[in-house]
C-alpha cells in the first residue's frame, strides 16, 4: 500500500516552484513537476530526441538525472533555512527501455537524517516499471 502525500505549506511549495523555474537543467530536459508533497515529488519527462542515445532510446543519464532531480526536490522539503544538499551516492537499476512517451519518476525520503538523508525512486511509464534508484544526500550549511 502507498503511503499518501501529505501537502506542503503554500508558501513553502511556492519557493520550491521558484527553485524549480530558476534551475536551467530543470529547463533543459523539459522536466515538469505536477506534484509535490512532505518529503515527495513527482516529476515527469517527455522523450525528446536530444535525450536519446544512439540507438534512439532515452538515454540512461537521462534517466538517472530525472530519479536524482526527483528525490532533491522531495528532500528540499525538509531542508531548514539556511541548508543546502548534495548527492553523494546514487544506486539506479535501469529495467526497461524507453523510445517514445514520457516516463514519469516519483520519489519518497525514505529517512531524512541530520547530516545524510536518502531517498527512493521509481521511474515509470504508465504501469511499467523502466528504473529504480536509491539516493544518499549529504546537509550542509551554507556558508
Amino acid at each position: 500500500m502507498k503511503t499518501p502525500v501529505e501537502p506542503l505549506p503554500p508558501e513553502l511549495e511556492t519557493n520550491i516552484r521558484a527553485r524549480l523555474a530558476a534551475n536551467p537543467f530543470i529547463k533543459f530536459m523539459g522536466i515538469q513537476a505536477p506534484q509535490l508533497g512532505q518529503g515527495y515529488a513527482r516529476f515527469v519527462l517527455p522523450f525528446k530526441g536530444e535525450l536519446a542515445n544512439s540507438i534512439g532510446l532515452l538515454q540512461g543519464g537521462a534517466i538517472a538525472a530525472l530519479a536524482d532531480e526527483a528525490v532533491a526536490f522531495a528532500l528540499y522539503s525538509l531542508v531548514k533555512e539556511g541548508e543546502t544538499i548534495n548527492t553523494v551516492e546514487m544506486k539506479i537499476n535501469f529495467l526497461a527501455a524507453v523510445k517514445e512517451g514520457q516516463v514519469e519518476a516519483a520519489a519518497r525520503i525514505t529517512k531524512r537524517g541530520r547530516t545524510i538523508s536518502l531517498g527512493e525512486v521509481e521511474v515509470r511509464q504508465g504501469e511499467r516499471l523502466v528504473a529504480k534508484a536509491m539516493c544518499t544526500y549529504i546537509h550542509l550549511a551554507k556558508k
